[in-house]
């Protein structure tokens, strides 16, 4: 039995504009409710409407609740276009609280990093009032994993929790200063890849240079401010945010080749690939059991009790 929504307010998240083998002009969308939920939707005879849909748009939807190759999704009848309204409440957010997560942060640096030229590059870095507004609202990325406000902050919390950890198990063959400062800052240019006004989005520094490359230009420039900073650390923490997807395929310049980046990169890899893991459980609401097969993982999922 089909369920109707009527006058509903939600986001555009994303969309494609596409046409049917008759011509006919459709659209398909994820749309965001006041819970940062997603929904999928299409709409044929998109041309009707009388506004261009675009990403960002907050509108009024008339829709039909389908189960469509065994997907829900809204089969949309008419959108209206709202006046404007804050974007923000339709995003999706961490279920955490930001200002909690960012004072246990800090106390995690200030607790762990005893070395007086790597303190003052994290305390430039949190004084730094521009840099932690954008570093308590971003995603850790578009999609797949950490995908919401505040995510960039929750994984970076998670990895330097695991960096913690890491540096009591492998205190003999690590440096722990240096392994809690490339927990810090590996994803910090993700500040400047990606944008999220308008929903998640890359860009034009995202596309071009990546986070990898703006996270260190970010961090030399506060390590230009610590007088008589030790060159090897500068190039030591350089590697550490470059190395850290693991990979060349995976979009890192160099491999692991200092244990603290070998340590990192795992760390980073199995925080996201959980968050990912959960995700995929919680947007199909599986409780017990398979998800569908998810393509990037290539794989279903199976979620005991």
């Amino acid at each position: 039995m089909n369920l109707n929504v009527s006058g509903e307010k939600y986001m555009i998240f994303e969309i494609n504009h596409n046409v049917t083998k008759d011509s006919r002009p459709y659209i398909r969308v994820i749309l965001t409710d006041k819970d940062g939920k997603r929904h999928n939707g299409i709409m044929f005879d998109s041309n009707k409407l009388d506004f261009t849909p675009e990403k960002g748009d907050i509108v009024s939807v008339e829709a039909v609740v389908q189960n469509y190759n065994g997907q829900i999704q809204l089969k949309i009848s008419n959108m209206e276009k709202l006046g404007e309204e804050s974007r923000l409440d339709f995003l999706p957010k961490t279920q955490f609280n930001i200002q909690d997560m960012f004072d246990e942060l800090k106390e995690i640096m200030d607790k762990n990093v005893k070395e007086q030229p790597l303190r003052k590059l994290v305390k430039l870095f949190f004084g730094d009032s521009k840099t932690i507004k954008l570093f308590k609202y971003m995603p850790a990325a578009k999609n797949v994993h950490h995908a919401y406000v505040g995510g960039l902050l929750e994984h970076t919390l998670s990895v330097a929790k695991l960096a913690e950890k890491m540096c009591g198990y492998y205190k003999e063959y690590v440096n722990p200063d240096l392994l809690m400062v490339g927990a810090l800052f590996h994803d910090i240019g993700k500040i400047f890849e990606l944008n999220a006004e308008k929903g998640f989005d890359y860009t034009d520094s995202g596309k071009l240079v990546g986070h990898l490359l703006l996270g260190i230009e970010l961090i030399n420039n506060y390590i230009a401010q610590v007088e008589d900073f030790p060159e090897n650390y500068k190039y030591i923490i350089d590697h550490m945010i470059a190395s850290h997807h693991g990979l060349l395929e995976f979009g890192s310049p160099k491999k692991p080749k200092t244990t603290e980046a070998i340590i990192l990169h795992h760390i980073d890899d199995m925080d996201a690939k959980v968050n990912t893991f959960n995700s995929i459980f919680e947007k199909e609401e599986v409780q017990e059991g398979w998800s569908s097969y998810d393509r990037l993982l290539e794989r279903q999922l199976y979620r005991h009790s």
